[in-house]
């Protein structure tokens, strides 16, 4: 099953990189703390919620229950990291963890190189239907897989019509931020030799794969750097298992998303 338009991709992750440089040149031109404050926040909002939280624990693995209300925001926020829709970006999650650093891994920085592997988004994939059925059988997820880019460049140019600003800070900057920071968790833990080591890269668990807990890419993907940690239980919803793994998703799912026991 073919699993996204590559073209559409391209130009999505292209415009909002080039109006978030045009914010940045605009900010140094006219200095100010407001519109880098409101990136900023979007931006722990829409990584650490609309990727780790929604997109990976979530959807991906189903780590923890929710409400309905909550899961309504949950997807809201996921779509805002123009990563893909949930059906496109955790079908994929699933296959690296069936093949990863294999072959068949999507994306793999001891075959394909670093550079390649880290837009490795841009890639064509096809994807086995087993992948990404199961997402396409929820209508919300259906819905917002057919409609995806509509959603985002409509986004883009209501944000635009109100204050360019606003696109450039409220949702390019993050989006981007979101882009880069689930590149190097694709990259960084599964790297080998000095370069894991000179980034203080370390492996707690003998998996099968190459993964290791790496800080540069847990500070880059807002706290889902711990990635050996992850590969050795993924369908856990916390992944820090140190004082000093840190751990924000985990600390969002427990105090504001996870789905609390009723008690008599």
């Amino acid at each position: 099953m073919y699993l996204n338009n590559i073209t559409k991709f391209r130009i999505l992750h292209t415009t909002n990189h080039v109006i978030a440089i045009a914010g940045l040149a605009w900010l140094v031109l006219n200095p100010t703390w407001t519109w880098p404050l409101l990136g900023f926040l979007c931006f722990l909002w829409t990584g650490i919620v609309g990727v780790n939280v929604a997109l990976h624990r979530y959807y991906s693995h189903k780590s923890f229950e929710t409400t309905p209300f909550r899961e309504k925001i949950l997807l809201v926020s996921s779509i805002l990291t123009s990563l893909g829709s949930p059906a496109m970006w955790c079908s994929v999650h699933r296959l690296h963890h069936t093949t990863s650093d294999t072959g068949k891994d999507p994306h793999n920085p001891a075959r394909d190189g670093i550079l390649r592997t880290w837009f490795a988004i841009w890639e064509p994939l096809t994807m086995p239907k087993r992948f990404i059925v199961p997402f396409l059988k929820t209508p919300e997820l259906k819905f917002v897989h057919r409609n995806y880019f509509v959603l985002n460049f409509g986004l883009i140019i209501l944000l635009s019509l109100i204050d360019w600003k606003l696109a450039a800070f409220a949702y390019c900057l993050p989006a981007i931020g979101c882009f880069h920071g689930a590149a190097a968790i694709g990259v960084l833990p599964h790297l080998t030799g000095l370069p894991q080591k000179l980034m203080l890269g370390y492996r707690k668990y003998e998996v099968k794969d190459l993964s290791h807990n790496n800080w540069l890419a847990s500070v880059l993907a807002l706290g889902e750097g711990w990635h050996n940690n992850h590969h050795a239980n993924p369908g856990r919803w916390w992944q820090g298992e140190r004082w000093y793994e840190i751990d924000p998703p985990a600390f969002m799912i427990k105090y504001f998303f996870m789905k609390k026991e009723k008690t008599t």
